[in-house]
Formats: C-alpha cells, structure tokens, sequence
C-alpha cells in the first residue's frame, strides 16, 4: 500500500468533492462545507487529498481567513487507512506553505503534534480571533457550522494553535 499525499486532483474532481461533503455531513468530529467551497478551495490547491493505489482515503484542507493567513481543517481518514504515518503524511503537505495557519481542534495530542514538527504555538481563542481579523468567528455564523459547533463543545473543550509565516 503506497499512501501519496498530493493536491493533483487526477480522475473527477466532483466525485471527489462529493465524497468528502458527505463524509462531513455524516462524521460528528467534522464540519461541513459545500461541495461549492470545496471546490473552490481545491481550485486554489488548497485541497489535500491522501490516495493510497489510487483511492481516496483521506483528506484535509487549508481555507482562506485573510491573505497569507490559512485554517487548517476537515482532516480526515477513512479508518482503515488510520495510522501514524497517513497522519503524518497528510499533515506534512497541509503545512507546506510559507502562509501563517490557525489550527483549531478538540484534539490535544494533534496540537502537540502540530507544536513539535510543524513549528505552531499554543494560542487562545482571542488570539486566533485578533490574528484573523475575526474571520475565524464569522465564517461559523452559518447553520451548519454552529450546529458543528455545539455538538463539539458537547464532549470536549477547543484547542488553537497558530504557526507564523515563512515555516514552510
């Protein structure tokens, strides 16, 4: 099993992106966008998918929240493909850009990862909302994301993480 990840979108680019919407729309740990933003995001190579002999088994994004200044979101991995190095994989790429990139999770072992090989650091909520201009909080407004939201702060408390530009 050869694990690639990559923003060469290769084969339908729809079938993809509605793969992922649905995955989102059915996993409680993620929050769904529509297939018409993530198509944008992909068109702007911000779209990385992990492919292991040529299928989708993973995904994670970067979204725009102003200029050079990325979110790091809906990673994802189909559970049999789940491991360390698809992790690391699929990580690697998301943080290959010299953009400043906001991580927010429930996830504290994530965060610690993200610190250690990725060069973020621990950062609060007002923090991540002064350094994106309050996008970060605006951009969840929307239904779906504030059902998100609250079904996330149901069982753990959130998590931020900042990395500066030029790491990449």
């Amino acid at each position: 099993m050869a694990l690639v990840a990559t923003t060469v979108l290769e084969g339908s680019i729809q079938e993809i992106l509605e793969e992922i919407h649905d995955t989102a729309l059915t996993e409680t740990k993620l929050t769904p966008r529509s297939v018409e933003s993530l198509r944008a995001v992909a068109l702007a190579g911000d779209l990385i998918i992990l492919k292991s002999d040529n299928h989708l088994v993973g995904w994670g994004i970067r979204e725009e929240l102003r200029p050079r200044l990325k979110e790091v979101g809906l990673m994802f991995i189909k559970t049999e493909f789940r491991s360390a190095t698809s992790f690391i994989l699929l990580a690697r790429e998301l943080a290959n850009v010299p953009d400043s990139l906001i991580l927010a999770t429930y996830d504290a072992a994530l965060i610690r990862q993200a610190v250690i090989e990725f060069g973020f650091r621990e950062a609060s909520l007002l923090q991540v909302i002064i350094a994106s201009r309050g996008r970060f909080v605006t951009k969840r407004l929307n239904r779906s994301s504030r059902a998100a939201v609250s079904q996330h702060t149901k069982t753990g408390r959130p998590l931020f993480a900042i990395r500066e530009g030029g790491n990449a």
